[in-house]
This record gives structure tokens, C-alpha cells and sequence, in this order.
């Protein structure tokens, strides 16, 4: 038996949010070199408002595109240099990025 549609939405989980799911993975690898105190590149990454301003480079995020967003190239290091800079993300937190801009970067 087929599950009508409004069942099916009940049960789907949340779309990512930058609140819950982004802001903690930037907090923890970015903030250091892209947050209040630090903006290499121009680039701020410690709010929902600053992530989607960009930096010098400029868009950092292509909502609903993760592989045309710098962001995502530079932390899959596919674009140099890559972020963060001597070590890798962890591939829980790539895809937590890449799922939240996919869904539309929303807050």
C-alpha cells in the first residue's frame, strides 16, 4: 500500500539548516580564519547572512548547487587552496555542507 503524500512529508526528515546542521561544522573548522576576528579572502563564515555573502572570490555558496559552489571545491580540495589548509574535513561534514546547499542553503 502506497503512502499518501501528506503521510509521506510527515515523516520526511527536516531539510538542513544552517542553524543546526552548518554553523557547527564552519564553528569547529572555519571560524578560525573566517569568522569575527579573521576574514582571509574576505570570506566570513560565522553567520548565515556572511556565509552567503562570499568573500573576494565572490559567491562562496550556489544554493542548491554544491558542485558549482567554492565552498564545497575548496573543501573536497578540488580548488587550491584547499580548506582547511593542512588537514581534511571529515566526510560526515562535507556531506552535512553539501546536503545543506543541495536543499537551498536555507537559514
Amino acid at each position: 500500500m502506497a503512502l499518501a503524500p501528506a503521510a509521506a512529508r510527515a515523516d520526511a526528515p527536516p531539510p538542513p539548516s544552517f542553524a543546526r546542521d552548518v554553523a557547527p561544522v564552519l564553528d569547529r573548522w572555519c571560524t578560525s580564519c573566517h569568522g569575527p576576528r579573521h576574514q582571509h579572502a574576505g570570506l566570513r563564515l560565522d553567520s548565515y547572512a556572511a556565509a552567503l555573502g562570499g568573500g573576494d572570490s565572490g559567491p562562496a555558496i550556489v544554493a542548491g548547487d554544491p558542485d558549482q559552489s567554492l565552498l564545497v571545491a575548496k573543501i573536497e580540495r578540488r580548488d587550491r587552496p584547499a580548506m582547511p589548509p593542512r588537514r581534511t574535513l571529515p566526510k560526515a561534514a562535507v556531506a552535512a555542507l553539501r546536503a545543506w546547499i543541495a536543499a537551498g542553503a536555507l537559514p
